[in-house]
Formats: C-alpha cells, sequence, structure tokens
C-alpha cells in the first residue's frame, strides 16, 4: 500500500457514516461506507498525491483550485470530513513546527502590508461582493433567531443586537473600526441617531459608502475615511467603538498593539463591541486560507483577546460565541455564490470561482467540526456601572413578539 493510500485509510477511519469513493490518475478507485455516495474526489495525476503527503491543507486547497483535484457531489461533507483529520497523522512534528513558526512571521502586518493585504481581498470588485452577500453587503457573521431567516434579515439583526450591545443614543459618536461598505454605520445612525466615523483600507468599500451614504443623504451624519486604525488621531474621545470583522487581519503579533489603541480613541466609561472569527484554543492559521484567500490574518482564541484587553484597562463584560450563526451565514452566502458562480466566472475565470467555493464551502465546515467560533465581547474603558445587570435588554423585543404571539394564539377561538 502507498503512503498516500494509507493516508487516504486514515482519513476514511473518522469519516463518520460517509460514504464516498476515492479515484487516482491510473484508474484505480477504492470506496469507503455502504450507503448513498456522498461524494467522489478524483485526482488527477499522481504529482498532486505527492504533494497532499506534505501539506495536505495547502496543497488540497491549491490541487482543487487548479482542478487537479475533482470533487463530484458533496464539497462541504468532504470538508468536514478533512476537518476532522489530526495534523499529527500526516506532518512530521517538526515539520509542522517549522510550517507554524513560519506562518507567525506573516502576521507583522505593518500599515504598508495591511493596505496590501485588504486590496488582495476586498478590492475583488464591489459588483462581485454584491453578487452573493445580500442588500445588506454584510461580509460578517449575522445573527439568526430562526434557521429559516434569510440573509437579509440575518444581517439586520445582527445589526440591531450589536447596536443593542453599544447601548446607543442619539447625539452619541460613535467609530466603526473596518467599516465595510457602510451599512452597519447606516443602520445605527439611521435608528439610533448617532454620529459615525467609519474607517476602511479598501477603496473600493470607500467609494460604495460614500455613494450609498449621499444616495440616503448620511453623508453629513457619517463619514468614511481611508485610513488604517494606527493613523487616526480624533478631536475628542469616542463615545462608542464598534469592530466588526475586522479585527482577524490585525495579526497576532499585533493584538495588543490594537487593543491600546482602542483604549485610546474610546472615552472614559465608553462602550464597544468587538465581533471576530477566533478559535476555541490557539493554532496557526490554515496554509492554504493564510496564503491564498486571507493574507496576513489570525484568527485569536479569546484568552488572546481578554488579557491584553485588562492590561490596557478594557473591561471585558459581555461575551457570546456565534459558532453556529456563521456557518449558518456562510451557507446563505455559497448558496447565492453558486446561483451567480456564471457571472462570477465572467468577471474572472473558472479557477477563481474553484478557489471561492472551496473557501466558502471550507469555513462552513470549519465551523461546524472545527475549532472556529466567532466571538462577540462586550467592554468598556474602565469600570461602568450604568450597564443593565442582565441581558434582557438584548431579547426585549422578541420577548414582547413572543408574548403577543402567546396572547393570540390562548385568545383564539
Amino acid at each position: 500500500m502507498t503512503a498516500f493510500a494509507r493516508l487516504v485509510d486514515r482519513i476514511a477511519a473518522r469519516r463518520d457514516k460517509l460514504t464516498f469513493t476515492v479515484e487516482d490518475w491510473d484508474g484505480h478507485c477504492r470506496t469507503y461506507g455502504t450507503g448513498p455516495e456522498d461524494f467522489v474526489v478524483r485526482l488527477t495525476d499522481r504529482r498532486t498525491c505527492l504533494r497532499l503527503l506534505v501539506n495536505p491543507s495547502l496543497r488540497f486547497g491549491e490541487a482543487y483550485t487548479d482542478g487537479t483535484i475533482e470533487v463530484r457531489g458533496d464539497l462541504g461533507k468532504l470538508m468536514e470530513l478533512l476537518l476532522r483529520l489530526d495534523p499529527s497523522d500526516v506532518l512530521p512534528s517538526l515539520l509542522r513546527r517549522l510550517l507554524d513558526t513560519g506562518g507567525s512571521w506573516l502576521q507583522r502586518n505593518s500599515p504598508f502590508r495591511s493596505r496590501r493585504n485588504v486590496a488582495y481581498h476586498y478590492n475583488l470588485g464591489n459588483e462581485f461582493f454584491r453578487l452573493w452577500l445580500g442588500q445588506t453587503m454584510a461580509y460578517s457573521c449575522a445573527y439568526f433567531r430562526e434557521p429559516s431567516d434569510n440573509i437579509d434579515t440575518a444581517q439586520e439583526q445582527k445589526f440591531h443586537h450589536i447596536c443593542e450591545k453599544l447601548r446607543l443614543e442619539p447625539g452619541l459618536t460613535l467609530l466603526d473600526i473596518g467599516c465595510g461598505w457602510g451599512e452597519f454605520a447606516a443602520y445605527a445612525a439611521t435608528h439610533y441617531g448617532v454620529h459615525v466615523v467609519g474607517i476602511t483600507l479598501s477603496e473600493e468599500q470607500k467609494r460604495w459608502a460614500d455613494d450609498m451614504l449621499t444616495a440616503r443623504e448620511l453623508q453629513d451624519q457619517i463619514k468614511i475615511r481611508l485610513l488604517d486604525y494606527r493613523e487616526l488621531k480624533p478631536e475628542r474621545l469616542f463615545d462608542r467603538i464598534v469592530s466588526i470583522g475586522m479585527f482577524e487581519h490585525v495579526g497576532r503579533q499585533l493584538i495588543p498593539r490594537y487593543l491600546r489603541a482602542i483604549s485610546r480613541l474610546l472615552a472614559p466609561q465608553g462602550v464597544g463591541v468587538l465581533h471576530t472569527i477566533g478559535r476555541v484554543a490557539p493554532a496557526p492559521m490554515d496554509a492554504w486560507i493564510g496564503t491564498r484567500v486571507f493574507p496576513g490574518a489570525y484568527f485569536p482564541a479569546l484568552s488572546e483577546i481578554v488579557s491584553p484587553m485588562g492590561e490596557h484597562g478594557l473591561h471585558t463584560v459581555d461575551v457570546e460565541s456565534l459558532r453556529l450563526h456563521y456557518a449558518m451565514t456562510l451557507d446563505r452566502w455559497s448558496e447565492a455564490f453558486e446561483q451567480s458562480a456564471p457571472a462570477v466566472s465572467r468577471m474572472y475565470d473558472a479557477r477563481f470561482v474553484r478557489m471561492w467555493r472551496l473557501y466558502l464551502k471550507g469555513s462552513a465546515a470549519a465551523f461546524r467540526v472545527g475549532n472556529l467560533t466567532l466571538w462577540q465581547i462586550q467592554f468598556t474603558k474602565g469600570p461602568n456601572d450604568d450597564l443593565p445587570l442582565t441581558r434582557d435588554y438584548l431579547y426585549r423585543d422578541r420577548t414582547v413578539d413572543l408574548a403577543n404571539e402567546y396572547t393570540l394564539e390562548r385568545n383564539a377561538p
């Protein structure tokens, strides 16, 4: 039995009732399981198999993108299976440590490198993201009150959930770090009457946000600036600070510096919310994601966030893990992406479509069976005794809705 066949057997041992077939380049097939077939994996050449033995995560992503690995059937189930594989079964410990160490140097995100990394991913074009993100153009974990919620409903529920955690009131100032296409800033300004400064490093996002704010006549209430968080020097401290889906791009080495900047910019007793992909336990970035999709990114464990928060005078008040919410968000995006795949292929090419298909499907699988989660952390600058004692305020609207439904049902003839 070849080394690659032994690797496949180890993976198959974790198949969890899956049935699948692996087809080699020479026509040899191995089928695992006895139920209806979930997927078929076809490897087109021997060289691909050898590369998978050295670095499965990076090489699988590259091979699928290049088309030297073909998958028919449920790609998501295949990714869940691969995520159950223990890296120690594949990589010798020394090589694994060297890869992890090499990756850590990529986290040293200077302002120049941060701009380059952001441009690599976010400047692909507003029309590309518009095809599959939904009407809110929110590129971060949504908030599902019901599993049947569509993506636009779930994203607006996320906006509301965060605004409530921020304890927004008319006239307050809000800094939105990594404001994306500006929809959260517009929601906060429209529904809560706050004044917002949003910062982004993406020229494409700023152009979209500026046009949207002008169309809605919000340009006097919201300012979008093309600026790095380290370069921001406001005339006065902000009452509130929010960061939604940006902290992942800070990099492991710069987490303390980022939180020190937050502390510098937030007024005493001010409230903030940090909404970020994270991990249950510290781990290096997936090699393929870190090099081909999100260069310079790092997904921190909670301990890597909360400890330096305290060192810089930021008090952690509340923490939520929204792991399954992100899996469902990615499911919605993936479905919309597949519907738009012909248009995406015309914009770029078939290789690009395969790369993004794998990124969306693989990410959803990672939130279901891997070490990933979504941390939503509420914090204050120093102690703040004015916050509610319980979480009841977050669910008040929902409680009223349910009470009304119950009253109608009870009084029905």
